[in-house]
């Protein structure tokens, strides 16, 4: 069977809108969903098929939807992400909302119950499951499917699964409910105990704690679609900043299932410039060039095909901020990724590859950086790490140009 997971995140949700829009038109469908906090919230609205609702509340509704929050403070806290990273930010909000015992969440909870239709979800042949937890002396854990929710209380304990500490919170059954990801923000054992065998999971951050708690699902046939930039805040519900978070899903998840192209960027799926065509194009980099990057970067040995695949190669993907497991396409790409992030080219753009090149090649000329130069106007501001990976990487392009001119009919 085939399953969806939603992970929370507050209002980076959004990201889920987009991704399982794309994850539609690839002509997917799922057993069963389930998630938590909002990622609790999106599938529900999945399950019952109100797509279109759901793209209204995230798109066209702002803060005031969500919460009753004075507007300086939401402009204050609106980007803090709830990591240990913005602990003093999380704790100043917290004093601060507990002089009206936490931020008023009424209008998403009567967004909830105008929108939310229990008897749709529960008749769907679909699994949904959430995940929330309680406070008595210590958390205890909930993982809960929609047949462990008790009849009529689906909406309450949806907004249990979405009740971050800094909330105003209601009593549930006499138990106070809070935010499911204080327990498993990554509920995959929802569907592995109702034996899924093939997962999609939809995450919203890259926190380590969530990737060691995906690792132990070795018998299933898991993807894992991460964001390729920085969600921003868990608040965050500014228009702008979520259709870019929209955009930013149907992009990851397109690029995931190979539509689209490219490492940072996206590009056109572009078989011109396959594995083999990169490759080819890395392994032809003329002697001169090798033996230029070769004094660039300290490496005392003759230059070769062999010193450039051992020793090069894998200092070129240190310096492009490549995965672990990179390959050879990656590099090709991100070579000319760079040129246009130094150009600040928008990231959230579709483009065409062979155009990028055309336009390296010719409009944004590559300068053969001279890096102990430090008279060089093109790199004086930089530091010496990065007048290193410039000169590299302009060597590099230069050569690039060359063999492609090379293959140009006379």
């Amino acid at each position: 069977m085939k399953g969806l997971v939603l992970e929370g995140g507050g209002t980076k949700g959004a990201y889920q809108l987009g991704a399982y829009k794309a994850l539609k038109e690839l002509g997917m469908e799922f057993d069963g969903i389930v998630g938590t906090s909002i990622g609790a919230l999106n599938a529900a609205f999945i399950i019952q098929g109100d797509y279109d609702i759901m793209e209204d509340i995230w798109l066209n509704q702002d803060y005031k939807s969500f919460m009753i929050i004075e507007e300086d403070l939401y402009e204050k806290y609106k980007n803090t992400e709830f990591k240990v990273k913005d602990i003093v930010a999380i704790v100043d909000l917290m004093n601060r909302v507990r002089k009206n015992e936490g931020i008023d969440i009424t209008p998403l909870k009567n967004l909830l119950k105008e929108y939310i239709d229990e008897d749709k979800i529960r008749k769907s042949s679909k699994d949904f499951g959430l995940v929330t937890v309680y406070l008595d002396k210590k958390i205890i854990p909930q993982h809960l499917m929609k047949e462990d929710i008790p009849e009529g209380q689906l909406v309450d304990y949806l907004i249990a699964s979405a009740s971050l500490p800094i909330f105003q919170l209601d009593k549930l059954d006499d138990k106070l409910y809070l935010d499911g990801f204080l327990s498993d923000n990554t509920p995959v054992g929802l569907l592995a105990n109702k034996k899924y065998d093939d997962i999609i999971v939809l995450r919203l951050s890259n926190d380590v704690t969530g990737d060691k708690n995906l690792k132990k699902y070795v018998d299933i046939n898991l993807t894992v679609i991460k964001p390729s930039m920085d969600l921003g805040g868990s608040l965050n519900k500014d228009k702008d900043h979520m259709e870019k978070l929209f955009k930013l899903g149907y992009m990851d998840v397109m690029k995931t299932y190979k539509r689209y192209d490219g490492v940072k960027y996206f590009f056109n799926a572009d078989f011109i410039y396959d594995e083999n065509t990169c490759f080819d194009m890395i392994t032809n980099l003329n002697i001169k060039t090798i033996q230029d990057i070769c004094k660039i970067l300290k490496i005392k040995r003759e230059p070769s095909l062999r010193v450039l695949l051992e020793n090069i190669i894998p200092q070129i993907g240190d310096i492009l901020h490549l995965e672990k497991e990179f390959t050879y396409k990656d590099i090709f790409y991100s070579i000319y990724e760079r040129i246009l992030e130094e150009n600040n080219i928008d990231v959230l753009k579709l483009y065409d590859f062979s155009k990028v090149i055309d336009l390296v090649n010719s409009q944004i000329e590559p300068i053969d950086y001279d890096y102990d130069n430090n008279d060089n106007k093109h790199i004086i501001s930089l530091n010496k790490k990065e007048k290193i990976e410039k000169a590299i990487i302009n060597k590099i392009l230069n050569d690039f140009k060359n063999q492609s001119l090379k293959k140009m009919p006379i």
